[in-house]
């Protein structure tokens, strides 16, 4: 009595796969935070930045020389770190904290009971997720990273099969 076995071969996506998801992913990040930042410092110009974010939480249980604290900092860690995403420069560090300001920024939505704000923030938390987890210079060949660790010119294989056990259909079974 023979027992037959299906076994289903996936394939792992390469490194220049992998390189243009986290590229693609960064690109879209940085801008998002670049232009946020940019438009900070276009609101501070003209004399409307960090007030309104103060008075946004005046009826907040934050303390007000906190909040003033972080909205003097906001846009210099925001175009920091738009910057560095883009150029994909020290990419794991640059997603950790990015994830720790998509945290805060939350936390302040929160707090704000800004609930229309919920789904963008977690898709941007998401975003950076994938960002860290494709940080490794190996999977990251398309960056300031990948380049200045010598990543970029060596390249691996475009990827692997890999045998799994799979479910054998009824019909199949002796």
């Amino acid at each position: 009595m023979t027992t037959k076995s299906a076994i289903a071969l996936r394939r792992e996506p390469g490194p220049l796969i992998r390189s243009l998801v986290a590229l693609t992913l960064r690109i879209g990040l940085g801008l998002i935070f670049l232009t946020a930042g940019l438009g900070k410092f276009e609101a501070r110009k003209a004399g409307k930045y960090p007030a309104m974010i103060v008075t946004q939480f005046a009826d907040t249980p934050l303390r007000p020389d906190l909040v003033r604290l972080f909205a003097d900092v906001l846009p210099y860690a925001e175009v920091a770190l738009g910057t560095l995403l883009i150029a994909g420069l020290l990419t794991t560090l640059t997603a950790t904290l990015t994830g720790f300001l998509l945290a805060n920024l939350l936390f302040g939505h929160t707090i704000k009971n800004h609930s229309d704000m919920y789904p963008g923030m977690l898709t941007y938390l998401l975003v950076n997720a994938g960002i860290l987890w494709l940080s490794p210079v190996t999977s990251n060949y398309l960056s300031a990273d990948g380049f200045l660790f010598g990543w970029f010119w060596a390249p691996r294989s475009e990827g692997r099969y890999y045998a799994e056990e799979a479910a054998v259909p009824r019909g199949l079974k002796s």
